[in-house]
């Protein structure tokens, strides 16, 4: 989807940082999209591990192709005992910025018709 205006783009980056701040413990210093965006910066969590991440698989296209989506930093709160993440609460709300009719794309420009799992990195 193609944004045309400034405020828009800042609109849209914002909600996938507020998104990012809910699932990760990584902070952020600036996002960027073509240029410099203005946003508010977050501190990571005290003690976060920076290499502990969790990746999210998903259709791409109606069970025919498979893509995944990095959560880094996920926060301790959304990882099971067995390691796997419930597509539930904050972790929900972030993958499905990049859901079909969402803003957001994967680094390929496809979106997610249905996440299947997810999952913390080992």
């Amino acid at each position: 989807e193609e944004v045309t205006t400034l405020a828009q783009m800042q609109t849209d980056a914002a909600e996938l940082l507020a998104a990012l701040a809910a699932v990760s413990d990584l902070g952020c210093v600036k996002a960027r999209i073509s240029f410099d965006v203005t946003s508010p910066e977050y501190a990571e969590t005290a003690g976060a591990n920076v290499d502990t991440g969790a990746t999210a698989s998903g259709w791409v296209v109606d069970g025919q192709k498979k893509a995944s989506m990095k959560i880094p930093g996920i926060k301790p709160a959304s990882i099971e005992t067995d390691g796997s993440v419930l597509i539930a609460g904050v972790v929900a709300t972030f993958l499905a910025l990049f859901e079909d009719a969402d803003v957001f794309n994967l680094s390929d420009g496809e979106q997610i018709d249905t996440w299947i799992r997810a999952s913390l990195d080992r």
